[in-house]
């Protein structure tokens, strides 16, 4: 069963009820609430009678609820075909292998044999694994499938051959080998064992590739950088960027309300935060594209910082309902394919200075937080 697991990839209320008092009743009366009982005479009955009376709570109003941000008012951006300069100036780095990382390996490589316990049993439609390795496992599975036979894999070693991380601190991946049980879980069948080496990648550590013993190599190895993927990456950074920005009369800016991490989060909240929306009512933003500059990148992983020129139309409206457009141009840098949705991590300001002062916080935005 060469190859079988080692060559998978895992990855308050408006007003008061109203209250009524009954009818005063004598002593004698009976209990009923829909009759009085007979009196002596008419004039008796009128003495006796007790007028009903109604109270009624004073309403207290709704409390008003601030505007929220909302996504529908984020632009469109549209990308620039043209081509741009890619730039591998980013160097991963060997780290220390403690016992946190040891466990973390441990951890993602169960996970990854939970998967191919869950497809081969048919708990699960799909193997979470590409390219060759996924070719290679299920060629695996079904020439070691035996007919009746339930198993299920067990790690019996596991050491962490090397960890490797990124420039900024997070985990790039790490190699292990290992050695599993495929257990036969009645007993029926003999155990099987097999040791090999799986790569894990990101902050997750997330089973990535195996190693192909017949070849001496990766089954999958680190592909070509996918140049749609950055430029799409830019445009959902860049779109969520100017969200931060947006807003009409009914909603509020994303950043009014966020909770900044990095020095570039701070300053960008704090010119937002210093607008009166009561005066500018509106501001949005039209016609929206962006000019990849050049991508700085590390080569095979492909995680890297875009520099950006964006370019449209601001559209604001005031407190007397008139409506103005301006061209607007600014420099921002995006973080793509890393742990995490793309997103802008530095601005130019009006000084032509960075507003993060070259603290992009990386370690920070490149975590993956399902």
């Amino acid at each position: 069963m060469r190859h079988l697991v080692l060559c998978l990839v895992a990855l308050i209320a408006a007003c008061a009820p109203v209250t009524s008092t009954p009818p005063a009743t004598t002593a004698g009366s009976p209990s009923s609430p829909l009759t009085a009982a007979p009196t002596a005479s008419f004039a008796a009955t009128e003495s006796a009678a007790a007028t009903p009376t109604v109270t009624v709570a004073p309403s207290t109003p709704e409390p008003t609820q601030a505007p929220q941000a909302s996504i529908e008012v984020a632009p469109e951006v549209a990308v620039s075909p043209g081509v741009f300069p890619i730039m591998t100036t980013l160097r991963l780095r060997l780290a220390t292998i403690d016992e946190q990382v040891v466990n973390a390996a441990r951890f993602g490589v169960e996970r990854y044999l939970q998967s191919i316990d869950s497809f081969r049993n048919g708990e699960s439609p799909a193997l979470p694994i590409t390219g060759p390795f996924l070719d290679a496992v299920s060629t695996a599975l079904k020439e070691s499938a035996t007919p009746g036979v339930k198993r299920a894999f067990q790690i019996e070693s596991l050491t962490v051959d090397r960890h490797v991380q990124k420039p900024w601190g997070t985990h790039a991946y790490v190699e292990v080998t290992v050695t599993l049980v495929d257990h036969a879980v009645n007993g029926n069948a003999p155990d099987q064992r097999e040791t090999g080496k799986l790569r894990l990648t990101g902050d997750r550590m997330m089973v990535s590739d195996g190693w192909d013993f017949d070849n001496d190599r990766w089954f999958n190895g680190f592909g070509p950088l996918p140049l749609e993927q950055v430029r799409t990456g830019v445009a959902d950074a860049v779109k969520h960027y100017l969200w931060f920005e947006s807003w009409t009369t009914t909603t509020a800016p994303a950043a009014a309300s966020s909770f900044p991490e990095s020095t570039f989060q701070r300053e960008r909240k704090e010119r937002v935060s210093a607008i009166d929306r009561r005066q500018v009512r509106s501001n949005l933003f039209e016609g929206v594209t962006a000019t990849i500059e050049k991508f700085e990148t590390i080569d095979g992983l492909w995680s890297g910082n875009a520099t950006v020129r964006v370019n449209g139309t601001v559209v604001t409206t005031n407190a007397a309902g008139q409506t103005k457009r301006a061209p607007f141009e600014r420099h921002v840098i995006a973080f793509v394919l890393g742990n995490w949705i793309p997103e802008v991590v530095d601005e130019q300001t009006s000084t032509g200075a960075w507003a993060s002062g070259g603290e992009l916080a990386l370690d920070q935005v490149d975590v993956n937080r399902a």
